[in-house]
């Protein structure tokens, strides 16, 4: 897999195609900035694809612009409604990541702010935007462009000597489903053998339901870590999510607390090494599947509709350059630290 920005801006936005929106207007700067001789990721025109989060494209993008309105949706305390702009906020959420881990490639981002913006308050719809100045869209679109023109040029100008090319082998193998991976990678004798293993899912039915607990204990018993992050049952994302896949009211809610039983169970017929083996719910929309297997890393995006099982699957392992290993570390490790950690 290579990792090239091809790409000097990713330009995202919110809402319709409706006269004055946020994507019509993203439309007219993607042509300026196109006859410009700018490369820019825009989803309307880079792909054919229904639309969905595209993490690949961003992280092959060195710049970020968010064009907005003040009709985007936002919760109580000005952040974006990550439930109504699900992709957007995935999109950003990567991004942020991308800077988190110092990517000296990545560069910066920006809002543009169309429409009738109270100053400073687009700074609030993300961390990733967050004390940096941004730009209010004119009456004079040429002037507009322009500015952010400039910005790109001036942001990217600063090193474009430097080499961006990031080649990594990590992804080894590709899956159509979950499942099919598992019965590949032999996923008991992984964990069995493991020094740390760290999951974060909705259920984790991985660790709980299909494993055979032995494996969690010859892990723990060979001096292994283990740490498992569940999606809240009584949180605001496990309705949400259960709406998504269409399934009853309840559903995921109920397996998920039969599988955190499972692992509280799993725990407790453990007393020596209680401690080993760490449990947590958190409440943040479910995005990705990963599981930690020491340098391995089993990994999934959840559909809109569709159960985890059942989608692809990727198996990473860790290389000396490992961008995609490091992304997915860095997106655990947050999750982990809103996380509440289970002690009953």
């Amino acid at each position: 897999m290579q990792l090239k920005k091809e790409y000097d801006v990713f330009i995202a936005y919110h809402g319709s195609y409706e006269s004055g929106s946020s994507a019509e207007y993203a439309e007219k700067l993607y042509e300026y900035l196109t006859k410009l001789g700018k490369k820019c990721f825009f989803f309307p025109r880079a792909a054919k694809d229904t639309y969905k989060a595209n993490i690949i494209e961003v992280m092959k993008s060195r710049l970020f612009l968010l064009i907005c309105t003040p009709t985007i949706h936002t919760d109580e305390n000005k952040r974006i409604d990550s439930h109504r702009h699900y992709e957007l906020s995935t999109e950003i959420d990567a991004f942020y990541a991308l800077t988190q881990l110092g990517d000296a490639t990545v560069k910066d981002a920006k809002i543009l702010a169309c429409g009738d913006w109270h100053k400073g308050d687009e700074a609030f719809l993300h961390e990733l935007f967050s004390k940096r100045t941004h730009f209010y869209a004119d009456k004079d679109v040429e002037t507009t462009f322009g500015t952010v023109y400039d910005w790109i040029d001036e942001r990217l100008e600063k090193t474009a000597s430097w080499n961006e090319t990031q080649i990594t082998s990590e992804i080894k193998e590709v899956f159509a489903t979950r499942a099919s991976m598992n019965q590949s990678c032999h996923f008991d004798d992984l964990v069995a053998t493991a020094k740390c293993v760290r999951a974060v899912g909705i259920s984790n039915s991985e660790l709980t339901a299909r494993i055979n607990p032995s494996a969690i204990k010859n892990c723990i018993a060979r001096g292994g870590k283990i740490e498992i992050l569940f999606l809240d049952p009584e949180g605001k994302y496990t309705p949400l999510r259960e709406q998504e896949e269409g399934l009853r009211t309840g559903r995921i809610k109920n397996i998920t607390n039969v599988n955190i039983e499972t692992a509280l169970d799993i725990r407790d017929s453990l007393p020596a090494n209680r401690d080993a083996m760490s449990i947590y719910t958190y409440d943040k929309p479910p995005r990705m599947n990963m599981i930690f297997v020491d340098d391995y890393l089993i990994l999934q995006y959840y559909a809109n509709n569709i159960q985890g099982i059942n989608n692809p699957s990727f198996f990473v392992e860790r290389q000396a350059v490992s961008p995609v290993f490091d992304f997915c570390e860095s997106s655990y490790e947050y999750l982990k630290s809103e996380a509440k950690l289970l002690e009953m």
